[in-house]
């Protein structure tokens, strides 16, 4: 039954909210995952090479990630009630769609069509305890992501199984009837609370966070950012539909006064005439097209830096991921053993993604400032990984690994929102997303190519931790950026005359 209630801010049914996101992220990101588990008899159902096979499971996470700015129109259009619903519905379809296929080129497509519903799924469960939580919403995202890791840990367990029974084909049909709970816990999706109640500025009264950290508090004025030039973090519909320059020139009068002559006919000023009919329609539907997708967000140098270093640092992410076992079983490990590294390192991810909101909800740390730590302190241990060769130690590490790489996906969000705004949140989600589908798509290919040429993984790693510290360096670029930004909203606040948008001052 469709829920009817309407959600709070940090209780009640926001609790509930969170727990169907949950297994919403288990059952979609967590599942197609484990679908690795099939790629044997992949192979030698459809005859083709391990790479063919890697594929399948490849176009689906590279559309989960590639129709995020879609998921988000279709997120801010319909709700999350309906996009949650219906990803249930596409990724179920798709299953058993996968069951009936004979060919290759079948079974990829209905990949893809899986990785959709992945997409609407994994993008709204990203964003949506942002519109619920408040006080608790690093600690609420951080167990939304904890889905995903739950989900890689026990579906392998569970399809192993199954595939011990049945055959492949009869495997996805139970596995889309798992899916289809998907469009249930959709179901339980309240309304979400007015943007307004959920302000990210300081208000009168609001304990706030300064610059270095200390807590100040807001008495003089209520002082939200859009207010201000600089942060630009709110805009009005009017504001947005002023950036781009009109060039629609007089184009009803053009219409009126120029009807199209015969081809044979035409004069220079009518071609001319005709062209510039061509431009306005052009930028008009550049104009929706950015409208539609916030593309504005690019115009921002901050959404830029943070854009950049998500591609990069997903590049080290992904790379280490992928090649994560490969590369013990080079060092001289078995497969088993290797395969229970890659399980610590999930061990690790689930428990950091548990605790971490403890300590940014309290205001022990930032977000972001955890995030560059995270960046940091995971380039070192990939990068200690490649000067060890005991087993012990590798358990260590991989554990290490896990924990601070495991922070990657649940703090983007949060630092997504306080970096764009509420109203923004979805749009620049999306957005992000696709630097995760790039780096999906060349992260693996970089570090395999490099092995290629060396026959050395550990020089694979070198690169991984690379690109983990460059992105922790971009991110410190953001953290500077970031003070400076405060600086300015606590001098506004204390009276400090500003220039405003309109040239006034407070």
């Amino acid at each position: 039954m469709i829920c009817r209630k309407k959600a709070t801010l940090d209780r009640g049914w926001s609790w509930v909210v969170l727990c169907s996101s949950f297994v919403v992220m288990a059952l979609s990101y967590g599942v197609i995952l484990s679908l690795t588990v099939y790629l044997e008899d992949l192979k030698d159902e459809f005859d083709v090479e391990s790479r063919e096979a890697g594929m399948i499971t490849g176009v689906s996470l590279l559309f989960a990630t590639f129709i995020s700015p879609v998921a988000s129109y279709v997120c801010n259009k319909f709700g999350f009630r309906a996009t949650i619903t219906s990803s249930g519905l596409i990724i179920t379809v798709s299953m058993i769609l996968s069951s009936f296929t004979t060919t290759y080129t079948q079974i990829f497509c209905s990949s893809a069509l899986t990785g959709c519903g992945v997409s609407f799924a994994y993008t709204t469960c990203s964003v949506i305890m942002g519109f619920y939580f408040r006080r608790y919403y690093v600690l609420a995202n951080g167990i939304v992501f904890a889905g995903v890791s739950t989900g890689m840990c026990a579906f392998p367990i569970l399809f192993e199984y199954l595939n011990s029974q049945y055959t492949w084909r009869q495997c996805y049909r139970i596995i889309a009837a798992m899916c289809l709970n998907i469009s249930v816990a959709g179901a339980l999706i309240a309304p979400h609370p007015p943007i307004d109640t959920d302000l990210n500025n300081p208000k009168k009264g609001e304990i706030t966070q300064g610059p270095d950290g200390d807590n100040q508090t807001i008495n003089s004025i209520e002082y939200t950012a859009a207010n201000t030039n600089e942060d630009n973090e709110s805009i009005s519909l009017e504001e947005q539909n002023n950036e781009l320059p009109e060039v629609d020139i007089n184009h009803q009068k053009i219409h009126e006064e120029s009807p199209d002559p015969d081809v044979e006919g035409q004069t220079p000023e009518n071609t001319k005439t005709n062209y510039i009919r061509l431009l306005s329609y052009a930028a008009h539907f550049l104009n929706a097209f950015c409208r539609v997708f916030e593309l504005r967000l690019f115009l921002k140098l901050d959404f830029v830096i943070l854009f950049t270093t998500m591609y990069i640092l997903s590049v080290g992410y992904m790379g280490t991921i992928i090649h994560f076992v490969a590369r013990f079983e080079w060092v001289g490990f078995t497969p088993a053993k290797s395969s229970f590294l890659l399980s610590l390192m999930g061990i690790g991810g689930i428990i950091s993604r548990l605790t971490h909101g403890f300590l940014v909800d309290r205001h022990y740390i930032t977000a972001i400032n955890l995030y560059f730590v995270n960046l940091i302190l995971a380039a070192a241990f990939v990068f200690s990984l490649t000067f060890v060769s005991s087993y012990l130690w590798s358990q260590i590490l991989s554990f290490c690994i896990g924990m601070w790489m495991g922070l990657f996906p649940p703090l983007a969000p949060v630092i997504i929102k306080d970096l764009v705004g509420i109203k923004r949140f979805n749009s620049a989600f999306g957005l992000t997303i696709v630097s995760y589908g790039l780096a999906d798509f060349t992260g693996g290919f970089f570090v395999g190519w490099i092995y290629d040429l060396t026959e050395d993984y550990n020089k694979s790693f070198y690169l991984t931790s690379a690109c983990l510290l460059s992105g922790g360096l971009l991110m410190l670029v953001l953290i500077i950026m970031n003070k400076k930004k405060v600086n300015r909203r606590l001098k506004l606040v204390n009276g400090v005359s500003i220039p405003l948008k309109n040239g006034d001052s407070v």
